[in-house]
């Protein structure tokens, strides 16, 4: 029989649900509105020893806020990687800014892509946070996710989940809806934590910290939120190598680190502040 505690809980997920339907679909609005880059897509770093990794998600993996590739999470994460181990890395990614666990878990797409990949790097919760998609729910697609590219890539290939941005600090929110999305966004982090502490080779990275205030919100950017969270996912990200590893030449270094440091020079770049619901 369900506790008080329980049913209180249920009863204030039923009341949450629909306003925050609302900033869903306010998402879905600014998605529509919002800038994803335009250039052609140069998905490697040429190096020796080269990594293949497959990146899998919503908003970052998209590109989202940022008008070049070389903007986005998943070439600073290769830019970022390659520049730390001197190896290359290509990748390729499946990406929809509101994709949620479940729908990435079953993506007509997702066995084939990983056939080869050396990695897989899964940055997903952003939707599901806005769905108050159930803890359970998620850890469930979680796994079916990691069985499906590991019956492709290999049972012992690393799977590397990403935490869900602090969404509460980039946009002043009233105090009642920062708690709500905020647990929503906990309960989401330990889905996936578990699924870490239960699979050998799956590892679990939070968010880098992140202080935001009043001014630093005004100009806080989207180049900014793909290079901070790609810089924390590259230090965690370890691929084994076959036979000895390559120290950092001359070629490779700069190569990874013009690729991670172009959106900061690149022009046309957009400062538009980081807003991920209204």
């Amino acid at each position: 029989m369900p506790t008080l505690r329980a049913r209180t809980a249920e009863t204030l997920l039923a009341v949450a649900r629909p306003y925050l339907a609302v900033h869903l679909g306010v998402l879905g609005l600014k998605i529509r509105r919002a800038p994803f880059p335009r250039d052609a897509v140069v998905a490697t770093v040429p190096g020796p020893a080269a990594a293949r990794l497959l990146v899998v998600g919503d908003l970052a993996a998209s590109g989202y806020g940022v008008l070049l590739h070389g903007m986005a999470f998943p070439t600073q994460l290769a830019g970022a990687w390659s520049s730390r181990t001197g190896r290359g890395c290509s990748w390729q990614t499946i990406a929809d800014p509101l994709m949620t666990v479940r729908r990435a878990a079953h993506h007509p797409d997702l066995r084939r892509s990983a056939e080869g990949v050396d990695a897989v790097v899964v940055a997903l919760g952003v939707p599901d946070v806005l769905q108050l998609t159930s803890g359970d729910d998620v850890e469930g697609s979680v796994v079916r996710l990691v069985a499906r590219v590991r019956a492709a890539a290999g049972r012992d290939v690393p799977v590397l989940l990403a935490g869900v941005p602090p969404m509460t600090k980039f946009q002043g929110l009233p105090p009642a809806a920062s708690r709500l999305i905020g647990s929503q966004m906990r309960r989401v982090d330990d889905a996936l934590r578990r699924v870490a502490e239960q699979h050998d080779g799956v590892d679990f990275v939070a968010f880098p910290p992140w202080s935001v205030d009043g001014t630093l919100r005004r100009a806080f950017s989207f180049r900014a939120m793909h290079r901070g969270w790609a810089l924390g996912v590259a230090a965690r990200l370890e691929l084994p190598l076959t036979g000895p590893g390559p120290e950092p030449t001359p070629g490779v270094v700069p190569q990874a680190e013009q690729v991670a440091k172009e959106a900061v020079v690149a022009p046309g770049a957009t400062g538009a502040s980081l807003t991920l619901a209204a």
